[in-house]
C-alpha cells in the first residue's frame, strides 16, 4: 500500500530516484539507520518536544517502523531511546498528505527537484483549529538518494519569530528492497 508520500509521486508523476519511489510504494515495516538531531533555542526546543520531538543529539542509531492504519500509516520514529509517532495518510482532494503529530496536524505538499523529494507545510491545525500564517511551522525538507543507495533524509522545523524547532538528518538502509520491480 502505497504511503501519502507514494500517492503524490503518482498523482503529479514526480521523478524522483528509484529508492524513494520504491520506499514510498511500499514501505517497509521496519528500517534502520543513522541520525544527528539539532534545534534551536530552549524555547524552540521545548515546543519541538510538545510535538514529540528529541532534543539533540550527536549522530545516534534511528529506526523507522511504518504500519498501514486506517487510510494511512502509522510512522514510529525512534531516536535511539526517544520516540516520535505520527499518521500519515493523502487527501485526494487537495492532493496533500496530512500528517498528525498529537494535537498537530500538518498538510504537506512535495515536489521534485535535483534529485529530492522537497516536501512544504502549507498549513497546520492545533486541536483541530486552523492556525494562522504566522503560527504555521515552515519546512525545508528533502528526501533523496545517498551515494551508498540509502534513502537518505533531512527534514526540519522552524516558526516565525522562533527560529529553528528542530532538525534531523541522517539516512535508513532498507531491508530487501529490489529496484528492479
Amino acid at each position: 500500500m502505497r504511503d501519502a508520500f507514494g500517492e503524490i509521486i503518482a498523482a503529479q508523476s514526480l521523478e524522483v530516484p528509484p529508492v524513494l519511489l520504491r520506499f514510498h510504494a511500499e514501505p517497509p515495516e521496519h528500517s534502520r539507520g543513522s541520525v544527528s538531531v539539532t534545534g534551536g533555542t530552549r524555547w524552540a526546543r521545548l515546543l519541538a518536544a510538545l510535538a514529540g520531538f528529541p532534543p539533540p543529539m550527536a549522530e545516534t542509531r534511528f529506526r523507522l517502523d511504518v504500519a498501514p492504519q486506517g487510510s494511512g500509516h502509522v510512522w514510529q520514529r525512534s531516536f535511539g531511546k526517544y520516540l516520535t509517532r505520527s499518521h500519515l495518510r493523502f487527501d485526494p482532494r487537495k492532493g496533500r498528505a496530512v500528517e498528525r503529530f498529537g494535537p498537530i496536524e500538518l498538510e504537506l505538499s512535495a515536489r521534485a527537484q535535483q534529485g529530492a523529494l522537497l516536501v512544504s507545510v502549507e498549513k497546520a491545525r492545533l486541536f483541530g483549529l486552523p492556525l494562522p500564517r504566522l503560527l504555521c511551522p515552515q519546512s525545508a525538507s528533502a528526501e533523496y538518494e545517498t551515494p551508498e543507495g540509502h534513502l537518505g533524509f533531512d527534514i526540519s522545523a522552524s516558526l516565525p519569530r522562533i527560529g529553528l524547532l528542530v532538525r534531523y538528518q541522517g539516512y535508513i538502509v532498507l531491508p530487501n528492497l529490489d529496484l528492479r520491480r
